[in-house]
């Protein structure tokens, strides 16, 4: 996978320790866009719980759970996710993080997040996500957001945006 000039040698995410889920090797990270899907009934789920089969490792950025639960307590405050629905969906969020590799914010994550905002325009939080894709050398990024997808795939990174029509080029 080709690295953006100037932010550091390969880091991979050797030692983490994860659950392994699928059959393949395949290494996915997903962003909180993408892995908020999996516990809301929004379009994209079904695609999201695809990958969680097919992957045999499961990787999300250091804050990537600190979002989904922002983003699942906003949908309860909304009023799209019942009280009970909202437990549900937590509770399945919890399970899911225990068997995830968190990728740790360190100065290898931040350097790639520069070059992400430098790149695409990007906020912090969505910048990160992405350096933590690079920094764990992941074979697949997922995420919801189109500017974040066109960042990550300027860098480099094999990417999925959910949502938009796959390229069968």
């Amino acid at each position: 996978m080709k690295k953006p000039i100037g932010v550091g040698p390969d880091h991979s995410s050797a030692g983490l320790a994860v659950r392994h889920w699928g059959n393949s090797g395949l290494r996915v990270l997903f962003d909180a866009s993408a892995l908020t899907k999996r516990y809301a009934s929004e379009s994209g789920r079904d695609r999201v719980s695809a990958l969680f089969g097919e992957a045999g490792e499961l990787l999300v950025a250091a804050h990537c759970h600190s979002e989904v639960a922002s983003a699942l307590l906003r949908r309860r405050r909304e009023g799209h996710l019942s009280p009970g629905e909202f437990d549900r969906a937590w509770t399945a969020a919890q399970r899911d993080a225990a068997d995830m590799a968190c990728v740790p914010l360190d100065r290898h994550v931040e350097r790639f997040a520069f070059a992400a905002m430098e790149y695409g325009f990007l906020a912090t939080m969505d910048a990160l996500h992405v350096g933590s894709a690079l920094a764990a050398d992941a074979d697949l990024f997922v995420t919801a957001d189109r500017r974040q997808a066109k960042a990550a795939r300027g860098l480099g990174l094999q990417t999925e945006c959910l949502g938009e029509e796959p390229d069968i080029s």
